[in-house]
């Protein structure tokens, strides 16, 4: 017995087994993960090495050359980019596409430590680094409030930062744009000379008194205690009463030779948003999470916070989950209106509600089944794996309507429903199997290629394979099944009264689809009996198709209206904060007359990846409204903007929009290697 005829003997064996299917279905779909793309590990390397004080033709010669002659060894090695800079060297290592980046930067620090002795004394030990595309940050958040600056920032690092630290797949929470209190010691030239003592030996001695020793164990009783020497400083007076020896033997204060106070710490980075100080914070997702997710879980964290500090204002500045789930449903709205066309053609065709009601449930079954084969195969619902079920769904209608014509072919014939139905599936059931496998095969090779085409294309393989299958099941079980129930034949000749404007609307459609069958005809005549010419035409086509290739221009992926656009801004190397600060502030004032910019995320300083010196470095990210609330694409907004910051002078200005595929352009906050 062929699966055919088991499934129209067995009919409630067979909607059950369906309704497991949709159920599993169901349930995977809210737990497959949710992401843009399908994630990319990226074979880059960073070797980090500082050198304070250092020019950078030094950094070059006695670090950076060095550290590139013994990382060319490395195995699979693609090529290798240095940068050096005053105190700061960095070397990129690109690797093949498939390499094992944990073995990669084994070896790596396997290279750098055979020659750490011949790097300079006063260089930092080096750093092996690997990029990790997925800790840029996720969301940027900004805190705002009429406390005092420091009040606020001990609130956002002692509260806010922790409580979003312990939400689930969140990997850190940095924080920027604050101000720190430290304790500053003036020292008075003259009194020091006069007491006989000088700067490094004061400094030695606060650094001496201020410790925490471990002072060793005691016994008391039967218990064991340990003991600890507490030696730092608690409070200012403390540190005022420091004791120093003099030369002589004798005893004095701290305080009687400087001036002891209290004072806020230079501050490295400054951060805005629309125009405000505030302060950001950072938020960083795990490797293994969903963005999706974790930024759900984070919002519901905020809505929290808000109403425990009714007196900040928490504003989310820039979160990637938006556009991930507006381009998601996006894709999905247009998959479900697909299927819904695809249904409504079918009836203009078949002319019969029963037989476009059984290819209607063949569709979402065949669909919602998919997502149970995407979930057991590790696949994330994203554009690529989407646009791949997108693609099926064209096809999945193909084995639904071969089995349910030929079923309806032998009910036409005088059979009756379970014999046309096993006969009916029985006999194309080879065919519609060989065509499926034959379009798989078409879509599988692209599993086994290598690099970012792969990485990116392979979900869009499999999920159409595992569409391809799951309409196939379902056109020999399902289908099959439905039709020894509901098909009847006939239907085209019935016509209701109240139907009447429909059933001109059809008459209407045949009548087209009847004209352009006679228009193909005659084409078709013709073409036969000039067969030289039609020949010629179509070689004539297929070169002109070869020519266009050509003219088309290609891209790697089509270029997405996002909404965010990244303004850098760079001064001369040495520019002060403040200088930098008021340069920025130039600029933000031109975007905040942009109408279609919704946030203005200012960082100032603190924006470079690894070199000591960033304050001459700023960023400005700007989230416009909805494309549904403006006339003009990011594109023609960014180059509005261009226009407007050219006159500035001073300044290098690139203005640029912000891509997925480029998620360092989402902010000025750094980029976390792991």
């Amino acid at each position: 017995m062929n699966l055919s005829a088991l499934a129209v003997k067995r009919p409630v064996t067979t909607f059950m087994l369906m309704m497991i299917a949709v159920l599993l279905g169901v349930v995977s779909t809210t737990l497959l993960p949710v992401d843009l793309y399908p994630e990319i590990d990226v074979p880059v390397s960073v070797v980090n090495v500082t050198y304070s004080g250092a020019a950078p033709e030094e950094v070059e010669n006695l670090i950076t050359i060095p550290l590139e002659q013994s990382l060319s060894t490395v195995s699979n090695l693609s090529s290798i980019e240095s940068y050096s800079s005053e105190g700061s060297s960095t070397v990129l290592v690109l690797f093949e596409y498939g390499t094992d980046m944990d073995i990669a930067a084994l070896e790596m620090r396997e290279k750098v430590d055979m020659i750490r002795g011949i790097l300079p004394d006063e260089a930092s030990a080096p750093m092996v680094l690997k990029i990790d595309p997925n800790a840029f940050p996720i969301m940027q958040i900004g805190i705002a409030g009429p406390l005092e600056f420091t009040r606020l920032q001990r609130i956002a690092e002692d509260e806010i930062l922790s409580r979003l630290e312990r939400i689930e797949g969140v990997a850190a929470a940095n924080i920027f744009g604050g101000v720190e209190q430290e304790v500053r010691i003036r020292l008075d030239q003259s009194r020091m000379s006069g007491y006989g003592l000088d700067i490094s030996r004061i400094q030695q001695q606060i650094q001496a008194d201020n410790l925490n020793l471990p002072g060793g164990k005691v016994l008391k009783g039967d218990q064991e205690m340990t003991v600890r020497t507490m030696g730092e400083f608690i409070t200012l007076e403390d540190v005022k009463n420091l004791p120093l020896m003099l030369p002589g033997g004798d005893m004095i204060r701290l305080q009687e030779v400087g001036d002891v106070t209290i004072d806020y710490k230079e501050r490295t980075s400054i951060t805005r948003l629309n125009g405000q100080p505030n302060i950001t914070l950072s938020i960083t997702k795990q490797s293994v999470a969903n963005t999706v997710r974790v930024a759900e879980r984070v919002h519901q964290e905020l809505d929290n916070l808000r109403r425990d500090y009714p007196e900040l204002a928490i504003t989310v500045a820039f979160d990637t989950s938006e556009f991930i789930n507006e381009a998601i449903d996006n894709v999905m709205r247009n998959a479900i209106l697909g299927g819904l066309l695809a249904i409504m053609i079918l009836f203009l065709f078949l002319r019969n509600l029963r037989s476009t009601l059984i290819v209607g449930i063949a569709i979402p079954v065949s669909v919602i089944s998919t997502f149970v084969l995407m979930y057991f195969a590790n696949l994330t619902i994203n554009l690529i794996s989407l646009g791949g079920l997108a693609l099926g769904i064209g096809m999945l209608v193909d084995n639904s309507i071969v089995v349910l014509e030929n079923i309806y072919r032998y009910r036409e014939l005088g059979e009756n429903r379970r014999n046309s139905a096993v006969s009916g599936a029985s006999e194309v059931a080879m065919a519609i199997t060989a065509s499926t496998l034959t379009t798989i095969a078409v879509f599988m090779p692209i599993v086994f290629v290598e690099g970012l085409t792969a990485i990116i294309f392979r979900q869009l393989s499999f999920t159409v394979a595992f569409s391809l299958l799951a309409s196939l099941a379902v056109a020999l079980t399902v289908v099959p099944m439905i039709s020894s129930k509901i098909l009847k034949v006939g239907e085209v000749k019935v016509r209701r009264r109240h139907m009447l404007t429909l059933g001109w609307f059809l008459n209407g459609f045949d009548y087209v689809i009847q004209r352009f069958a006679r228009l193909y005809q005659k084409i078709l005549s013709g073409g036969l009996r000039h067969r030289l010419i039609t020949v010629v035409l179509a070689l004539a086509i297929f070169a002109v198709s070869v020519v266009m290739v050509g003219v088309v221009g290609g891209e790697f992926f089509p270029a997405i209206d996002e909404g965010t656009i990244r303004v850098a801004i760079e001064a001369p190397p040495g520019t002060q904060l403040e200088l930098m600060d008021q340069r920025v502030q130039q600029v933000e004032n031109l975007l905040l007359e942009v109408p279609e910019s919704e946030r203005i995320l200012a960082q100032i300083g603190g924006g470079m990846m690894f070199s000591m010196e960033s304050g001459n470095v700023s960023t400005i990210s700007v989230t416009l409204v909805g494309q549904d609330q403006r006339t003009r694409s990011t594109e023609e907004i960014a180059d509005d903007i261009r226009e407007m910051t050219r006159p500035l002078a001073g300044v290098n200005i690139t203005v640029e929009e912000v891509s997925s595929m480029n998620p360092g352009g989402t902010g000025g906050s750094p980029v976390v290697v792991q």
